[in-house]
């Protein structure tokens, strides 16, 4: 009995740190963790969302699973701002991609689309894209320092 009341509090904290580190391996997968972020800040107009949404599902998607596909690009994702809100609110939807290096974030894209999209003109992506949303701002941001 003494020596139950003694195990059990050391197995909790024990069983913890094991399952933090089962978790993390298995979403590392071993690739290296990105060090270069681009975020891109969107204002959509209210009667254009289902444009904006299709546009990135159907256009932009595909271009960015292939670049994930060839390694130039580790993870694309579409945010959509729910708070905070009001009429002053600067941005509506936010795109993360994350690099491996700032030579990545660099790359041009032309080849990736007419690959990807081989009937349609580099000038009609362009088009769409302008005219679904705007781009309020975009940063990017590349590692200095990091600790596992």
């Amino acid at each position: 009995m003494n020596l139950r009341r003694l195990l059990i509090p050391a197995l909790v904290p024990t069983a913890f740190v094991a399952g933090t580190a089962v978790s993390a391996a298995f979403t590392q997968q071993g690739q290296p963790t990105p060090i270069v972020t681009e975020i891109d800040f969107m204002k959509v107009a209210p009667d254009k969302e289902d444009d904006y949404l299709r546009l990135e599902r159907e256009l932009w998607k595909p271009v960015h699973r292939e670049r994930i596909r060839t390694g130039k690009l580790r993870s694309w994702t579409l945010y959509a701002v729910r708070f905070p809100f009001g009429t002053e609110q600067t941005y509506d939807y936010v795109t993360v991609n994350e690099y491996n290096s700032l030579a990545d974030a660099d790359r041009p894209l032309d080849d990736v689309f007419a690959k990807v999209h081989p009937t349609v003109p580099l000038q009609e992506i362009g088009r769409r894209t302008i005219g679904a949303r705007q781009l309020v701002r975009g940063e990017v941001w590349y590692r200095l320092e990091h600790v596992e």
